[in-house]
Parts: structure tokens; C-alpha cells; sequence
């Protein structure tokens, strides 16, 4: 009961927040901030953002496809009557809006003003990102890349039967520009950003928003590694659920699993050319990216101590094996032998370069071969239970 009361006061918020930011808009068409009615509007809707920034690093609002998302809430009630301004949005290349922590009524103020103008005259306005980057700190403006993904992607990214498929390829747009011009470090603002995926993906799966059954049993033809990133914190989350892992370390976890394969995206020197030093260089940053991964974590600011250790360890096996190789067993942590048990079956489980995906049981029969190998044997057993409880859930 209580977990769907949080998640209704969850939705009343959201949708209080997007009328609060389009009757702020409306108000600043009619009269000037200083007006009492626009002042108090302005006063209001300030007051619900900086309420959910005293909790959270950011806020984020999608407008696409006529519909609103506000911190991955789909609020489909307001279609019909904001169905208009959300086109306009979209024409400006207004997708996505994240307000970060240290906004001020000031530079929201005027931020509104900035964007006003442009939704009125939508026809030939190009929302000037750059301009607001400088301007407005606090302030984040992108797109939404949905038309890059094809009707078959839609549906194998489809979620519930509700469309929860647009909340996940959000999430997945998210994670790509986590690593959007990556040159090896990550800023405060994206580290935030990935903060806040592990986070909706912790709250989906609780409000089963994000049902469990989906990420297990879905043969991925994605080999997409931002969708990779995103089952691998869903499934290893899950899993350290059902082994009691605290909430504290719950969301570092997450986190961790997310960001598990950063050394991936560090730009290879070779990456350039079409050589086979090129092939070669790629296959060695296979075997160098948990290290490499670890590297650049370690030296992000504000970084949790787990997420470079899962980023080192995830590809270590129970036994001792494993890369990086070690000149002697280590003790691995909790959180990296389930990362590395989900990282291990979403990989059986997707199309690569190198593989055709395996289905359902080939998967866990190759794991299962591999049990007090490769994989702790009790965690693993906890995985494979946690497989077998979603096959008996008929929802």
C-alpha cells in the first residue's frame, strides 16, 4: 500500500509540476514577472522545483510525441490539453529539460523569457543550446534522438502494454549523453545525470513501472552498449534485492552497474583509422577497459569508492580468473560478482559483433557450467531463482 501511495503522490507531483511550468509560461505572455499574478505563478512553480532539488542533483521533463514525461512519469492525462505546446517544443528542439541543484527564481526568470518568444514564433527558431549553456548554468536544453530508432527497436524496447517503451529509450538517450563527448573524464552534470538513471531505475523496478520479466526474458538484437549498461543496473539491482543488500549500498550498486563499462568509451587512438592495428587496438581495450574503466572513475569528482570497483572487478571471475589478470586472488567486492553475473548474462543474451544471441536456457546452462568458476555459486543460484520466480509471475 504504501508503495503505491508513494508512487500517486509520485504522479500528482509530476503533473502539479508541468501545469505549474506552462501556467508560469502563459502568465509571462501576459504580463512581466514583476506583475503580482505572474510573480506569484513564478513564485509557485519555483517553489516546486527547488522542493525536488533540495533532494535531488536534477529534475528532467521530456516533451515528445505530444506527450509529457516528467522524472520518467508519463503524464498521458495532459495530451489532450498540452498536446499543442509540446509540438512547439519539439520544433525547437526542446525534448528534454533538466533544471539543476542551484537554480535560482532569477535565472529561471529568465530562462522563460529566452524560451517564450521562440514557442509564440516556433517557424524558423532554433533554440540557441550553446547560448544557454553560458547563460544558464542550471539550465540543460537536448533533444530526444527517437527518430534514429527504428519501429523494430520501438518494439523490442516495449515495456508494458501502457507504452512504458518511450521511458526506457529515454533512459537509454540519457545514458548516451553521459558519454556524449567523452574524453576520458566525467563532469560533476553527467555524473548527476547517470545518478539520476540508476535512481528511476531503482524506483521503475520497485513500482514494477519496469517489470522484472522484460529485461530477463527479451533476446536483445541490440548491440547498442548504453542499452547494455541499462539491463545490467536493472538485473544486477534486482538481484541485490534478493540478497538483502541495504538501500545505502543499493544506489551506489546501481550506479556502479551503469557506469560498469566507462572504459569502453574512452576514445581509442587508432579508433580513427581502418587498419588492422585499428581491429587490434579494439580488441585490447576489451582487455583493458575495466582497468581503464576504473582510471577515469577514480578521477571523477564526487565519485562513490563502489563504482570504480565494480568498474575493476566486474570481469574477474569467483575463482580467481578473469582480466585484469592478477599476480593473486583477490577478494571481490558483493556488488561486482552480481554485476558481473548480470554483465555476464545480458551479454549471452544480446547480438554482438562476434555472436548471435543465446536464448533463455542457453544462457543460464553456459553459466551454469561455469558455477564456482567464473560465478559465486550461491549468487548465482539466487539468480537463477529470481529467473524462475518471474516465469510464474502471470502479470
Amino acid at each position: 500500500m504504501g508503495e503505491q501511495e508513494d508512487k500517486a503522490k509520485l504522479r500528482a507531483f509530476c503533473v502539479d509540476l508541468c501545469k505549474g511550468f506552462v501556467g508560469s509560461l502563459r502568465s509571462l505572455s501576459l504580463y512581466p514577472p514583476e506583475h503580482p499574478e505572474t510573480g506569484k505563478k513564478l513564485q509557485e512553480f519555483f517553489a516546486q522545483v527547488n522542493g525536488h532539488l533540495t533532494d535531488h542533483k536534477g529534475l528532467t521533463m521530456l516533451f515528445v510525441d505530444g506527450e509529457a514525461v516528467v522524472e520518467n512519469t508519463r503524464l498521458t492525462e495532459l495530451s489532450a490539453s498540452l498536446g499543442k505546446l509540446i509540438q512547439r517544443f519539439e520544433e525547437i528542439r526542446l525534448q528534454r529539460l533538466i533544471l539543476k541543484r542551484g537554480l535560482m527564481l532569477e535565472e529561471l526568470v529568465r530562462f522563460l523569457q529566452l524560451l517564450l518568444p521562440l514557442v509564440k514564433n516556433p517557424s524558423g527558431a532554433d533554440l540557441p543550446l550553446a547560448m544557454s549553456r553560458e547563460s544558464f548554468p542550471h539550465v540543460l536544453v537536448s533533444q530526444v534522438h527517437l527518430d534514429a530508432v527504428s519501429h523494430d527497436s520501438l518494439d523490442n524496447l516495449s515495456i508494458t502494454p501502457q507504452g512504458a517503451d518511450r521511458t526506457m529509450i529515454s533512459l537509454r538517450d540519457q545514458v548516451k549523453e553521459v558519454f556524449a563527448d567523452f574524453h576520458g573524464t566525467l563532469p560533476e552534470i553527467k555524473l548527476a545525470l547517470a545518478g539520476e538513471v540508476a535512481a528511476s531505475i531503482h524506483r521503475m523496478l520497485m513500482s514494477e513501472e519496469l517489470p522484472l520479466k522484460v529485461v530477463i526474458y527479451r533476446r536483445n538484437p541490440d548491440p547498442d552498449l548504453c542499452l547494455h549498461a541499462l539491463h545490467v543496473a536493472a538485473l544486477s539491482t534486482a538481484l541485490a534485492q534478493q540478497v538483502k543488500v541495504h538501500t545505502p549500498l543499493l544506489q551506489e550498486l546501481g550506479l556502479g552497474a551503469l557506469l560498469h563499462d566507462t572504459g569502453l568509451f574512452v576514445p581509442s587512438p587508432a579508433a580513427a583509422t581502418l587498419t588492422a592495428a585499428a581491429t587490434l587496438d579494439e580488441k585490447q581495450k576489451q582487455w583493458d577497459h575495466p582497468a581503464l574503466g576504473a582510471k577515469t572513475l577514480l578521477s571523477t569528482q564526487g565519485i562513490p569508492d563502489l563504482v570504480p570497483v565494480i568498474a575493476y572487478e566486474h570481469h574477474l571471475h569467483y575463482d580467481g580468473g578473469g582480466y585484469p589478470q592478477q599476480k593473486q586472488r583477490r577478494q571481490l567486492n558483493l556488488a561486482s560478482l552480481l554485476v558481473g553475473i548480470a554483465d555476464s548474462y545480458d551479454n549471452l543474451r544480446r547480438h554482438r559483433p562476434d555472436q548471435t544471441a543465446l536464448s533463455l536456457t542457453e544462457a543460464l546452462n553456459w553459466m551454469d557450467c561455469r558455477q564456482g568458476k567464473e560465478f559465486h555459486p550461491l549468487l548465482l543460484k539466487r539468480f537463477r531463482a529470481m529467473v524462475k520466480a518471474q516465469a510464474h509471475d502471470k502479470r
